[in-house]
């Protein structure tokens, strides 16, 4: 990955800095991550060593938690790739990239220095990752509300630093893929997915209902949740779409594709 980033100083400290001897963070695909998540270390100074440190030795990590780091002159150290999923925001690890101010904001403000920099590195990040359309507060994830980080305004960092990010997530025009049929033990659905790139796409709560599974909308990340599993959903005009045999997984069910009738048949134990 190209990490020039005009107007800012980036090291790379990936292969310098302390890591567990023996447990190692899981990979993901660039098109997994759809924010950047903003902390601050809490700490008046620090170092992405000592982070790391501290990560592996006291939290017993695999590595350093952050993917970059943002010291008060604005360096930038570059710590994880942006592949690998790090422990900083719980359940939404595998969807978020992780950037950490130093500084503890509770009683310090970030320098503009800093500010400059997570503007320049984000903006970076996004052409980089065109799927990383958000950029959130540690405080803004599910089930972090009561955690004062990055402890200051992320609405005024938006506003002020990131307006390119605001973009409606998931408003694109109606697609013009080859609609498919649906069936679920052998009886046809009223709804239809498409095909798309020799994947078939479902309506997620369309199919999940019908088949008494449990769909959850995180509404800060953009997440669909069937029966508790993520899915590689995509949003087209307020609806999930997700492949369908992510979809027929989740919900306990076997897929096969029909290419005669250009239907995804669902069979299974289906949930009342």
């Amino acid at each position: 990955m190209n990490m020039t980033i005009q107007g800012a100083r980036v090291v790379d400290v990936r292969a310098s800095l302390p890591r567990h001897k023996t447990l190692r963070y899981g990979r993901r695909k660039l098109t997994d991550i759809r924010s950047a998540a903003m902390h601050h270390s809490a700490t008046l100074s620090g170092s992405p060593e000592a982070f790391a440190r501290y990560h592996v030795s006291t939290n017993g990590w695999p590595g350093i938690a952050y993917h970059f780091v943002i010291q008060k002159d604005g360096v930038i150290y570059w710590c994880n790739d942006p592949e690998t999923i790090s422990y900083h925001v719980g359940n939404s690890n595998r969807h978020a990239l992780g950037i950490c101010l130093v500084g503890d904001f509770r009683t310090q403000q970030p320098t503009a220095a800093q500010l400059d920099a997570a503007n320049c590195l984000i903006q970076h990040m996004q052409l980089q990752i065109p799927t990383m359309k958000q950029v959130l507060g540690h405080q803004e994830y599910p089930g972090y509300a009561s955690k004062n980080c990055p402890a200051f305004p992320m609405g005024t960092f938006r506003t002020n630093y990131s307006q390119f990010l605001q973009k409606a997530v998931g408003k694109v025009d109606e697609p013009k893929q080859i609609p498919v049929a649906i069936s679920l033990n052998g009886t046809l659905l009223a709804v239809t997915g498409f095909l798309q790139d020799g994947v078939s796409m479902l309506p997620v709560r369309a199919v999940a209902n019908a088949a008494g599974g449990k769909v959850e909308w995180i509404e800060q990340t953009k997440d669909v949740l069937v029966n508790g599993k993520d899915l590689n959903e995509k949003l087209i005009l307020g609806s999930a779409y997700a492949p369908a045999r992510e979809i027929a997984a989740a919900l306990f069910l076997q897929a096969e594709w029909d290419g005669k009738t250009q239907t995804v048949k669902l069979r299974g134990c289906v949930t009342e």
